[in-house]
C-alpha cells in the first residue's frame, strides 16, 4: 500500500511539476512578447524620430537639382570658343605713306632759287653761264633736293611711328578687352562648376547620413527583436 502511495505522490509532484514549468515557459513566453512588443514600439519611435530629422535635411539640404545652374554652365561650356577671344587685326598699311606727301610743298621754288645763287655768284666771278656754272647749278640743285628729301622723310617716319603707336596702342586694347572677357567667361563657368560641385558634395552627405541612421535603426532592431 505504502508503495503505491509513494509512486502517486511521486507522479503528482511530477504533474505538479510539468504544471509549473508550463506556466512558466507560458509567462517567458508572454513576458518575451510584451518585450518584443515593446521593444517594438520604441523602435518605431525611433523610427518616426529619425524620418522627422531627415524630412527636416530635406527641407534643408542644398540640392544638386537646380535646373538653373545645371543648365547655365552646359550653356556656357557648349558655347564657349576659344577663338573668340583672339584678336585679328588688319596689317598696319604702311604703302599709305609716301615721302612726296611730306616734301616742302615750296620744293621748286627752292630749288630755283639755289640754281640762281650759284648763276649769280658765277656770274660775279665772271663765269657766266659756262660748263662749270651749269655743273655747280645742279650739283648745288640736287644736294637740295636730298636734303629736302631727307627732311620729308624724317617727317614722314616721326609720323608713321606715331600712328603706329596709336595702332599698336588700340590692338593692345583690344585685345586687353578680349582678355578680360575671356576671363569673365570662365569665372562663371568655374563658379557655376564649384556651386554644382558643392551641392553634389552636400547630397551626398545627406544621403549618407540618411543611409547611416536607416542602418543604425535597423540593426538596433534586429538586436532587440
Amino acid at each position: 500500500m505504502l508503495p503505491a502511495i509513494a509512486a502517486a505522490v511521486v507522479a503528482g509532484s511530477a504533474l505538479g511539476s510539468s504544471i509549473l514549468s508550463a506556466q512558466n515557459a507560458k509567462k517567458e513566453r508572454e513576458a518575451a512578447e510584451a518585450r518584443r512588443e515593446e521593444a517594438g514600439k520604441q523602435i518605431d519611435s525611433w523610427q518616426a524620430e529619425a524620418q522627422k530629422i531627415l524630412d527636416e535635411q530635406d527641407r534643408n539640404a542644398i540640392s544638386l537639382s537646380n535646373p538653373t545652374d545645371v543648365a547655365t554652365y552646359k550653356s556656357l561650356r557648349k558655347s564657349y570658343d576659344p577663338s573668340r577671344y583672339i584678336l585679328n587685326p588688319t596689317e598696319f598699311d604702311k604703302s599709305t605713306y609716301s615721302v612726296e606727301d611730306y616734301l616742302n610743298p615750296q620744293k621748286d621754288a627752292i630749288l630755283a632759287d639755289v640754281a640762281k645763287a650759284v648763276q649769280h655768284t658765277a656770274a660775279g666771278n665772271g663765269m657766266g653761264r659756262s660748263s662749270g656754272t651749269v655743273k655747280a647749278m645742279t650739283r648745288a640743285a640736287v644736294e637740295k633736293s636730298d636734303a629736302l628729301y631727307d627732311k620729308a622723310y624724317e617727317r614722314m617716319y616721326k609720323e608713321r611711328g606715331f600712328d603706329y603707336g596709336l595702332y599698336t596702342d588700340y590692338i593692345n586694347q583690344q585685345q586687353n578687352r578680349l582678355d578680360a572677357m575671356n576671363r569673365a567667361y570662365k569665372d562663371e563657368m568655374e563658379m557655376l562648376r564649384n556651386d554644382i560641385e558643392f551641392d553634389q558634395s552636400q547630397t551626398d552627405a545627406a544621403t549618407q547620413n540618411r543611409l547611416s541612421l536607416l542602418q543604425s535603426i535597423a540593426q538596433t532592431k534586429a538586436q532587440l527583436v
